[in-house]
């Protein structure tokens, strides 16, 4: 049984208004995103799917993640929870390969989540992420 996606939206519904999308509104883009891993399927890492029920909706979720920062890091954080997920007993030869990181991009993953965790952490935190933007489960606010 595959694990749901939960950085994704629901495909069925425009990502903008939320309306019902129907085969005759629907439309489609792929924006670079870097919290966007898929749960199994590396070769879709750093892509996010935006469906909306028009062109105009399309474009102003198009014009949203055009604005949120592209952070490699978090793309590599999120391919390493991917890994461990799978397969929790990973050593970091192992990792590495799992993840086609090499150890320098592993261990700046590792720092961009300490610096998030603790920025979070701090009273008052804001959920502001490194270099700009606010993290949510849905993408950029």
């Amino acid at each position: 049984m595959a694990e749901p996606e939960a950085t994704q939206p629901d495909p069925t519904l425009c990502a903008l208004c939320g309306v019902q999308l129907t085969p005759a509104t629907e439309v489609f883009s792929l924006v670079p995103d870097s919290s966007a891993v898929h749960p199994y399927n590396a070769d879709l890492d750093g892509m996010r799917r935006l469906a909306a029920c028009s062109p105009d909706h399309l474009g102003e979720l198009q014009q949203r993640y055009r604005q949120r920062p592209y952070i490699k890091e978090e793309l590599w954080a999120g391919k390493i929870a991917r890994a461990l997920r799978l397969q929790p007993d990973l050593d970091k030869e192992e990792l590495s390969e799992v993840t086609d990181l090499n150890f320098l991009q592993i261990a700046r993953s590792l720092t961009w989540e300490s610096e998030r965790f603790l920025r979070d952490a701090m009273p008052g935190g804001d959920g502001e992420r490194p270099e700009g933007g606010t993290h949510t489960a849905d993408g950029p606010s």
